[in-house]
């Protein structure tokens, strides 16, 4: 959304409705959404009752919004990293190191997901957008990988399997990292997962002309 395009009535109510979007994340992922009324958002936020019901008409409602504004946040970030020019080595470094931004902007949000769902996105419409997320980077990351193996970047593993791997691991890294957040030991694990990852694939059957990337 262009806010510079939106009259001040409407700039106003926008920002009304992101305050009150925070005060529920808050709430919801301290105290987990079904022990939160849209009475204790209402006082978090300083807006009446009426008021929140005249931006959502339910908590579930309201709930959605929060997945839908978090999922697209994070894909906003992750997903032009997947589809830059860049050569897959480097693609592949900088989408993992994008995690530390990524958990550092959504540590809420990450708390919230993990404490009503775990990891699982099934059989739960208010997850579509994250699932579709998921599948976009599980797809991107499995092209990603069988186009450095075509050019001789990487050594020839099993694509579907390796991109997998890594989406796991760093999916459980973001849950742990959420939990007490602390950066300096968010960049060390990060770092510790880009080695573990290009070490496997940069090997004797990648071109002669590949580099590692700067890992320090």
């Amino acid at each position: 959304m262009d806010k510079s395009k939106l009259s001040r009535k409407e700039r106003e109510k926008f920002r009304h409705r992101e305050e009150i979007l925070e005060a529920a994340l808050s709430l919801f992922s301290s105290k987990g959404f079904h022990d939160v009324s849209m009475q204790d958002i209402a006082i978090a936020s300083e807006f009446g009752v009426g008021t929140l019901y005249s931006f959502f008409e339910s908590k579930e409602q309201l709930f959605v919004e929060l997945m839908k504004t978090g999922i697209e946040r994070i894909g906003q970030l992750l997903i032009p990293i997947l589809d830059s020019k860049q050569e897959e080595e480097k693609k592949l470094s900088e989408f993992i190191r994008a995690h530390v931004d990524m958990i550092e902007g959504n540590v809420e949000f990450i708390k919230l997901y993990i404490s009503q769902y775990g990891m699982s996105t099934s059989a739960n419409p208010m997850l579509k957008d994250i699932s579709v997320l998921k599948a976009a980077v599980a797809a991107k990351l499995e092209s990603l990988i069988k186009a450095g193996i075509q050019k001789r970047i990487f050594r020839r593993v099993h694509p579907e399997i390796v991109a997998l791997s890594l989406r796991a691991t760093l999916e459980a890294f973001d849950l742990e990292s959420s939990e007490h957040f602390d950066k300096a030991k968010v960049k060390d694990g990060v770092l510790k997962i880009e080695r573990f990852f290009l070490s496997a694939l940069l090997g004797e059957e990648a071109g002669s002309d590949s580099k590692q990337s700067n890992l320090t």
